[in-house]
């Protein structure tokens, strides 16, 4: 067996040991280092990347390893990482410093670098279950706050349904191609079209694409806001690179293409609505992340190497603009009281310009306008849907890019125009904050101003 494969894995397992050792004979005032030590790991497992022979198998074949999802991985143990250093001065002010928070987030992470290298479905099975469950202990943290269990028992719920939907799905696809291992497939019987639509529904729900999103909002807004920055970005980067895997395999079949583009036009359209009608910032940036999951899932309609590219780059500093707005988010809820309602941003930008300023960048970003990298991201997807002839559905996308325009503004408008309702006393932040707070807003500057640096080495590795 190549144990090189297993390089990143192994250092992520054996930093969650010793994270989960410490913890039992460490007191709760060692809390900070604990966070930072963890935040370490994923930098290691990243390193470790750079020692990993490509292509490789392990595991009986059933743990592929290539540069494409080396990429993920890298992306994954990144915003991993920035997740943990911008946590502990959240979680201490909140008096919520539990120990095995840390290392919760990296059993989560090592499942989804699992699921990336999974070539076949009981792995990739096991992979996300390891991942799933403990985003759900995760997102009910706050354990004396009944929206953060309310949120983590409705994932929970929905998270169970995709569990046995994902399995069967399986079953049926066992069934009309005699393997669980994940290969090249045109024959359109039933059993397999069955066993796809079971699996993509499955997948759909994990990253919160209607109409198996009805866990995302109340999970987003219930869970801390640091863990709501890590289950809003980590799980998407490793599900879309193994849904371009899934693409390049089943789009040949017209069904893969009808149920994609389906599950997209209703994802993008419908979270772009409702997202107006939301009060509060926090689960309006929930609804942000379901019409993203239809911009996303355009990238996978059809196998294309410049559309599948375009898409995975706009995921990734997607990833990393959510990441910073979910972090100002943070920071800001430190005030007692701070309820994320739009009442609460009225004057913000007057009395505390620091955080609207860099609040705004973000929303700025996710709505596309340059030079920030998602507008390359969004004219890479635009350009690649036009290439293979799918061009009503990218017009379809530009329009549900300017309708979801409005409910960002609203947030900027609020901010700096409106008047000030209340005078909240400025907080703080932590190292940790500030130091993500500003590579994540360097970054959505820098790759789009420089997009071949990540655009290239995406393309070249598909």
């Amino acid at each position: 067996m190549s144990w090189n494969a297993l390089l990143p894995e192994l250092m992520l397992s054996l930093g969650i040991l010793l994270v989960f050792l410490l913890e039992l004979f460490l007191s709760r005032k060692y809390y900070k280092f604990l966070t930072l030590l963890a935040g370490l790991v994923p930098l290691f497992a990243l390193l470790s990347l750079f020692f990993v022979h490509v292509p490789s198998k392990t595991l009986l074949d059933v743990f592929y390893v290539d540069t494409h999802n080396l990429i993920g991985k890298g992306l994954l143990y990144a915003i991993t990482s920035l997740s943990l250093l911008a946590s502990y001065d959240y979680f201490l002010k909140k008096e919520a410093d539990y120990g095995e928070l840390s290392y919760l987030v990296l059993t989560s992470s090592l499942g989804l670098s699992i699921l990336l290298s999974s070539s076949n479905l009981a792995l990739l099975f096991l992979a996300l279950e390891l991942s799933s469950i403990t985003m759900y202990v995760l997102i009910g943290n706050f354990r004396r706050d009944y929206p953060s269990k309310e949120g983590a028992y409705k994932y929970l719920v929905m998270g169970s349904t995709g569990t046995a939907t994902l399995a069967l799905g399986s079953a049926f696809y066992y069934a009309s191609v005699g393997s669980l291992f994940l290969k090249p497939y045109s024959d359109s019987n039933t059993l397999f079209l069955l066993g796809m639509f079971l699996i993509l529904s499955a997948l759909a729900l994990k990253v919160s694409a209607v109409p198996f999103h009805f866990w995302t909002p109340d999970a987003y807004e219930g869970a801390p806001t640091p863990i709501t920055a890590y289950i809003s970005t980590a799980p998407k980067i490793a599900l879309y690179f193994l849904l371009v895997k899934m693409s390049a395999l089943f789009s040949q079949v017209k069904e893969w293409m009808l149920l994609v583009a389906l599950l997209s036009i209703l994802s993008m359209f419908y979270a772009s609505f409702v997202a107006y009608a939301q009060k509060s910032v926090k689960r309006l940036l929930a609804y942000s992340s379901i019409a993203h999951a239809g911009y996303f899932l355009l990238g996978i309609v059809v196998w294309d190497k410049i559309l599948s590219s375009a898409m995975l780059f706009y995921l990734s500093v997607y990833a990393f603009a959510t990441l910073g707005s979910f972090i100002v988010l943070a920071v800001l809820e430190k005030r007692e009281s701070f309820t994320h309602h739009f009442m609460d941003y009225r004057g913000l930008g007057r009395h505390d310009t620091l955080p609207a300023v860099v609040l705004s960048l973000f929303l700025f970003a996710l709505i596309g306008i340059p030079p920030m990298a998602l507008f390359i991201g969004k004219l890479g997807i635009f350009a690649g849907l036009a290439k293979v002839g799918l061009l009503p559905l990218a017009l379809l996308f530009v329009v549900a890019s300017i309708i979801s325009a409005g409910y960002y503004l609203k947030v900027i408008v609020y901010m700096f125009l409106e008047g000030e309702e209340r005078r909240w006393q400025k907080v703080k932040l932590s190292a940790g904050e500030a130091f993500v707070i500003m590579l994540c807003a360097v970054l959505v500057v820098l790759f789009g101003i420089f997009p071949s640096v990540l655009y290239d080495l995406i393309f070249n590795a598909l």
